[in-house]
């Protein structure tokens, strides 16, 4: 006698549903045609659409970048087309932009560029600038004005001989040559006085000239360095931006290619309890371990090249 075997069947709503989310999962083929129709669990997922990426340097960063190498008296700045990373720096000046400022004070020192050393000469050359245009005709009106002096000087000497009926005496004879030896003295020594004068006045825009010079030479470099930072500043920003956009691509990329998957296995955890089995101990899920915001390691880099301007400002000043 032949066993009989029953079969329980789920209601005709179940099996048509279970074939329905079957063929979704494990794929269909179709018979009349042959074609087989691959599902979920058949079809790999492009994961390059939501990898991980890093904006570049944007121009502003790059213009910040070629104004501290031109600074520093190098050339123009090279990038690698895939890492974005400055790979060369080509021939530039070799002088610092405070350079010409010291080599103008050096001069103002008298320092001879050949020796290095302070030589006669070379202060002379540096005090030439500074000396007066008119120290000559200044000279030769005090010159006029003193020997207008003397003149009446002796007349007054020659008034009081002829008052006392020695005129033509030797008495007249000596005090005018006493008083022309003095104010012939007198003339000479107002003239180096002038002379001098002119000398320390001309020393004392010199140095106020070197001074000036070894401030300028602090003053500039550290405005440029300002001014790179500014436009550092600002491509930090771009690039920030620019980040929170391939960030944002990337997660809507990933939701894209999860979003049958999840549909799927949520399907799969409602119409478990209608088959009568257990359902899923795990839930299917796309969520990764949130990696190091690239983001926020650009705002801290953005931060340290601030910090490195600042200490480099501070300390130069």
């Amino acid at each position: 006698m032949a066993e009989e075997i029953t079969r329980t069947r789920p209601a005709e709503f179940i099996e048509q549903a279970g074939k329905v989310y079957t063929d979704k999962l494990f794929g269909s083929k179709n018979q009349a045609t042959g074609v087989v129709t691959p599902g979920v669990l058949g079809q790999a997922v492009d994961t390059s659409q939501f990898a991980p990426s890093v904006a570049g340097l944007s121009a502003f960063q790059k213009a910040g970048i070629q104004s501290q190498a031109n600074q520093a008296g190098l050339g123009n700045v090279s990038y690698d087309p895939t890492t974005g990373l400055a790979s060369g720096v080509g021939q530039g000046s070799g002088i610092g932009a405070f350079q010409p400022f010291l080599d103008e004070s050096q001069r103002l020192a008298g320092v001879d560029p050949t020796t290095g050393q302070v030589t006669g000469a070379g202060v002379t050359s540096a005090m030439d600038p500074y000396m007066s245009p008119y120290q000559q005709q200044v000279i030769d009106a005090t010159q006029a004005s003193y020997q207008n002096q003397r003149a009446q000087g002796r007349q007054s000497i020659a008034d009081s001989a002829i008052a006392a009926g020695a005129f033509g005496g030797g008495r007249e004879g000596v005090q005018r040559g006493v008083y022309d030896a003095q104010t012939t003295l007198g003339a000479t020594q107002m003239e180096a006085d002038l002379r001098a004068q002119n000398f320390a006045q001309a020393q004392a825009a010199s140095q106020a000239g070197m001074q000036n010079q070894q401030g300028l030479a602090t003053l500039v470099p550290g405005l440029q360095q300002q001014q790179s930072a500014q436009l550092m500043g600002m491509g930090q920003q771009q690039q920030a931006l620019r980040q929170s956009q391939l960030d944002a691509q990337a997660e809507a990329n990933r939701t894209a290619a999860y979003e049958e998957q999840q549909r799927i296995g949520f399907a799969g955890q409602q119409f478990a309890p209608l088959m009568g089995g257990i359902g899923a101990s795990t839930q299917y899920s796309t969520s990764q371990a949130t990696p190091p915001s690239t983001l926020q390691t650009i705002l801290g880099t953005g931060t340290g090249i601030a910090g490195i301007a600042g200490a480099f400002n501070k300390g130069f000043g």
